[in-house]
């Protein structure tokens, strides 16, 4: 695990290579942050099993990153490889499309990453993956400052074609004790929907008569903005989570033991073109 800190907040990340027993097929592998802890050394974030210390890795826990549009080979035959950014070749073993790595859990090869950058308050590492004719370098960098954590993405298309991404953060909260989970600003719409319900404050809140261990999955109504994330916190009181990005998609999951906005982003980066965005957690 490495550890990055201030005096205010640590954050744990998964070490690529030391932690692969955490990774599987669906999150990034460079840059997970598994924990962050407060000046009291409270874990402050959650996940799916939590407090499982070996949750399984395609849930996995923290503040998670995946990049949901394979480089290719999403439609090769079954057997075959599918290049997963910031993951590696992953086997194919469903048939079923769209790819996704719930159907396809196996990890062929994971791209191996080079860690440029290491200092008390920040890592950042490299990897270069081909596959098909494309080719990218990502960038991940994980910097804190103050009550601030930082991920940071940024990809070089290296190739001499389009890269299509569709990316999300996937970070997990433990709920209150009334079940609320935070507001959005802008404010958005909440659609009809069987476990989730939101106050005129504009605050979302988890149906307490909803059988929340099977967990329930909502896409909301949310302009196309940067969104701003009040996440109300059992121990921390509040966190704000921000983006440098416009959302094109945001959804809500939850179940007994976490719940998790995962605000989508979707472009695509021309022949030697760069992208750079990220999102950033504050107590």
């Amino acid at each position: 695990m490495i550890t990055i800190s201030t005096d205010k907040i640590a954050v744990d990340i998964l070490d690529p290579i030391a932690d692969r027993d955490k990774l599987g097929s669906r999150y990034c592998t460079g840059g997970y942050i598994w924990q962050l802890y407060g000046r009291d050394g409270r874990p402050l974030l959650s996940g799916p099993h939590f407090p499982s210390a070996s949750p399984p890795v395609f849930d996995g826990q923290g503040m998670p990153e995946v990049f949901e549009t394979p480089l290719g080979g999403e439609g090769g035959a079954v057997g075959s490889n599918v290049c997963v950014i910031g993951v590696g070749l992953v086997k194919k073993s469903s048939g079923i499309a769209p790819f996704h790595p719930r159907n396809n859990p196996h990890v062929a090869r994971f791209c191996d990453w080079d860690i440029i950058e290491r200092e008390s308050d920040r890592v950042a590492m490299v990897t270069s993956q081909t596959f098909g004719g494309k080719s990218v370098k990502l960038r991940r960098m994980v910097r804190v400052e103050g009550n601030r954590v930082e991920s940071i993405n940024t990809l070089a298309n290296t190739g001499g074609s389009d890269v299509n991404l569709r990316w999300f953060s996937h970070p997990f909260f433990p709920p209150t004790a009334n079940l609320s989970c935070g507001k959005i600003a802008p404010r958005i719409k909440l659609p009809d929907n069987a476990g989730y319900e939101m106050g005129a404050d504009g605050v979302i809140s988890m149906k307490p008569d909803y059988p929340w261990e099977k967990g329930l999955f909502q896409v909301l109504d949310t302009p196309e903005a940067k969104l701003n994330f009040h996440i109300l916190h059992p121990a921390a009181g509040a966190l704000n989570l921000q983006l440098d990005y416009n959302v094109t998609r945001c959804a809500l999951w939850a179940n007994s033991r976490a719940f998790s906005f995962e605000p989508f982003t979707q472009r695509t980066v021309s022949a030697r073109g760069e992208a750079s965005w990220g999102v950033a957690l504050a107590l």
